[in-house]
């Protein structure tokens, strides 16, 4: 068979990494950008189909209200100067790391 044109072997194993998917150029144009204008069903974050995260909603509806009450008390976000984010490490996404100044 072949995956993304290589040929793998009958028996041959592999390993699924769902942030690697998420970062797939062909699907996530600059996947390295934030970008709210992308697509979210191409976001596989929670997984697919039968596969999808039973806990999905709860962790948008946490997010969401979670975003609104921290936009409705700042009026800045911006990185601390001299402190990069780290990012995390598989099987992680994102940062371990994201200091910043809210104000």
């Amino acid at each position: 068979m072949q995956i993304g044109g290589r040929k793998l072997p009958a028996g041959q194993r592999i390993t699924l990494i769902w942030a690697s998917a998420n970062r797939d150029e062909t699907v996530f144009g600059d996947p390295d950008e934030f970008r709210l204008d992308r697509d979210p069903a191409s976001n596989l974050l929670y997984g697919s189909g039968i596969h999808e995260c039973p806990g999905a909603p709860l962790a948008w509806l946490e997010l969401r209200i979670g975003m609104e009450e921290l936009l409705a008390r700042t009026t800045w976000i911006a990185l601390v100067p001299g402190n990069l984010p780290k990012n995390a490490v598989y099987p992680a996404a994102g940062f371990s790391v994201l200091p910043l100044r809210i104000e």
